[in-house]
């Protein structure tokens, strides 16, 4: 089996070593800085899934002037890699993080049928 070689540490060392700003790299790619710290801390749990960090992955790739195919090729098996160890899943605390958005629209609207219920009255 190969080995990585990059990773998102690696990827920091470069981009500190060209003295490239991440604001820089955020307003060229238009993606967040916190996913750009992210990737470079290889917190990959804060990601809203695979199709994202690899998009985000490419384009700071290219940002950084390396080639994308063989980065986005070296982080998605970092990515694959964690994503297969249920112990290095960070939790996420998000009351919603494994349901879809009409999950969070069934309950706004449970919220507001229980405020038109009439309240019962006991003496």
């Amino acid at each position: 089996m190969p080995s990585v070689r990059y990773r998102g540490k690696s990827l920091r060392a470069i981009r500190e070593s060209k003295e490239i700003d991440l604001r820089r790299i955020a307003t060229q790619t238009r993606i967040r800085i916190a996913y750009l710290e992210d990737l470079e801390g290889e917190r990959y749990s804060r990601f809203p899934g695979k199709f994202y960090f690899r998009s985000f992955s490419w384009e700071y790739a290219q940002s950084l002037g390396l080639d994308p195919e063989v980065v986005v090729k070296d982080l998605l098996a970092a990515y694959d890699e964690w994503s297969r160890d249920d112990t290095a899943q960070e939790p996420t605390y998000a009351p919603y993080a494994n349901q879809g958005p009409f999950h969070r629209i069934a309950d706004y609207f449970r919220g507001i049928e229980k405020s038109f219920r009439p309240q019962s009255r006991e003496m």
